[in-house]
């Protein structure tokens, strides 16, 4: 908006220009013209932070990085969540197609092996326990530990970005991790 000062300096610029006496309808004319190049200059300013600031908000995408030890980093930060949840996280990166959760008997053999070497129990009985626990479709624990998942990803990463991270899918359907395998490295 034009201060006082600007738009007396203006008007006796303007006065001494055109030579007119009344120059009320051509100072109208100039005034809005200038008011109008003041919006349009302000508003490419806005839309220029507003870009700024947008490329500063954008997420970068991390790569997933698996140790030979089955730790896991999300860029260079390690996600720390207990051995089941984390057997259940590997079962989903090993297999970006999906996975139904009223077939995760299919990956027995899968889950039996992640877990084994993340688990802190040498009794393979009890090891086995847990897995049967994990396939039984009338027990929540397969959904309890995809929670574990999702959170413990949404706080490392935050969750603007989290999704493409998360085990995601509808009710009934596939679930799976959405992130561009290329970005998955098993070491």
């Amino acid at each position: 908006m034009l201060d006082l000062a600007t738009l007396a300096l203006f008007y006796f610029e303007f006065r001494q220009s055109s030579g007119l006496e009344e120059p009320a309808q051509d100072y109208l004319y100039k005034l809005e013209d200038l008011e109008t190049k003041e919006l349009l200059s302000f508003v490419r300013m806005a839309i220029q932070e507003i870009e700024r600031r947008n490329l500063n908000l954008s997420p970068q995408i991390k790569s997933v990085r698996i140790t030979r030890t089955l730790k896991v980093f999300i860029g260079g930060n390690e996600l720390r969540i207990r051995p089941m949840a984390k057997t259940i996280l590997l079962l989903f990166l090993r297999h970006p197609e999906g996975i139904a959760l009223k077939s995760i008997a299919d990956y027995k053999d899968e889950l039996l092996y992640f877990y084994r070497r993340l688990s802190k129990s040498s009794d393979p009985k009890d090891i086995q326990e847990r897995i049967l626990k994990i396939m039984d479709f009338f027990n929540n624990d397969l959904n309890v530990n995809i929670a574990r998942v999702n959170s413990a990803v949404a706080s490392l990463v935050g969750n603007l970005d989290g999704p493409r991270y998360m085990i995601e899918g509808r009710s009934g359907e596939r679930k799976s991790i959405t992130l561009d395998r290329s970005l998955v490295h098993w070491e």
